[in-house]
């Protein structure tokens, strides 16, 4: 009787056994090399003329899975998580494509891990605020300087939303270049840091295109917060001085500017803005000369209604610090 529960047991073990070895080679069918990686991923794409580059491969810490992020389609990142197999082979669990940055929850018997994967274009990025979100709060990653990276980092009590991360820039410009949509061409023209606001231009076909925007900046890098409409101006006969009133929003506050323009013959390099009630001087503030453009931050004091007529003075200086001339507007 022993002998055949001992046979049994034998028995039940092998077809296991078999049965077991018959998925694992079936299944698990890719060989674990860069060249058996990237035949898996060219055939994935349907592109057997062009071969996909294979960035990195690494197995994922506490499971059984594999990493490999690889570039295709003209420079677009794609990644795949393979699971490893007895004998290790692999078989294909995820195919990420098609996004510039991509976050994966992976449950390990050591907690929950987060995969993240992603592209820094031009490298201007600092610090992702991405996906996902931990303990009511968005996860910061900072970045490297490089063009693609791959992270895990043990987080706990986490979960994913359905919106797109947002970027946060090394350099105001990176910043600007990256939030911007039909900007291309435009130059940074005037940075005020005290109330953290930019204007940016371009000039093609006699045509002035200008727009003002607002960011903020701390430890985490450079993020644009607000734009403008552009304006445009025609350009193509010789500008008088003029100028006109801006105002951008930043958070709850509304920042009013005064953007204008000086004649390109008087050379002027500087202009100075005073303001005046009942002769006496309120508001000064000054601002270099860009293209023959300038831009002044306007923040007067609150006065009573009826209180006097208030007049804008704009005295304009030239190359070597020389007064010039003074418009004036009166309101």
């Amino acid at each position: 009787m022993l002998k055949r529960i001992l046979m049994l047991i034998s028995l039940s073990g092998l077809v296991f056994l078999v049965g077991y070895s018959t998925y694992e080679y079936t299944s698990f069918t890719i060989v674990n090399s860069e060249s058996g990686i990237t035949g898996f991923i060219q055939e994935h794409l349907a592109d057997l003329e062009t071969r996909p580059l294979l960035l990195e491969t690494y197995p994922i810490e506490y499971t059984n899975k594999v990493l490999a992020t690889f570039e295709h389609n003209e420079k677009e990142l794609g990644a795949v998580i393979f699971q490893k197999g007895l004998y290790g082979k692999l078989k294909p669990e995820k195919v990420l494509l098609d996004r510039s940055f991509y976050s994966e929850i992976i449950d390990t018997k050591k907690g929950t891990f987060i995969l993240f994967i992603g592209e820094n274009k031009q490298t201007s990025i600092q610090t992702i605020e991405t996906d996902i979100v931990s303990r009511g709060e968005r996860v910061k990653l900072a970045v490297p300087p490089q063009k693609y990276f791959s992270k895990i980092r043990k987080i706990d009590h986490v979960s994913k939303l359905e919106s797109e991360p947002n970027y946060i820039y090394r350099t105001l410009k990176g910043a600007i270049s990256g939030a911007a949509d039909n900007m291309d061409g435009m130059e940074l023209m005037f940075v005020d840091e005290d109330h953290q606001s930019f204007l940016i231009y371009s000039k093609e076909d006699s045509i002035l295109k200008t727009v003002l925007g607002v960011y903020q900046y701390n430890d985490h890098g450079f993020e644009v917060t607000g734009m403008e409409k552009p304006n445009f101006y025609s350009m193509k006969e010789e500008k008088d001085f003029c100028f006109e009133e801006k105002n951008v929003k930043a958070d709850d506050t509304e920042h009013t500017y005064i953007h204008g323009l000086v004649p390109k013959k008087e050379e002027i390099q500087k202009v100075v803005l005073e303001v005046q009630r009942k002769e006496e001087v309120i508001y000064q503030i000054s601002s270099n000369v860009v293209e023959n453009q300038f831009l002044l931050h306007v923040s007067l004091p609150e006065l009573p209604d009826g209180d006097g007529k208030l007049i804008k003075k704009f005295h304009l200086y030239d190359k070597e610090g020389k007064y010039v001339r003074t418009e004036l507007e009166a309101s």
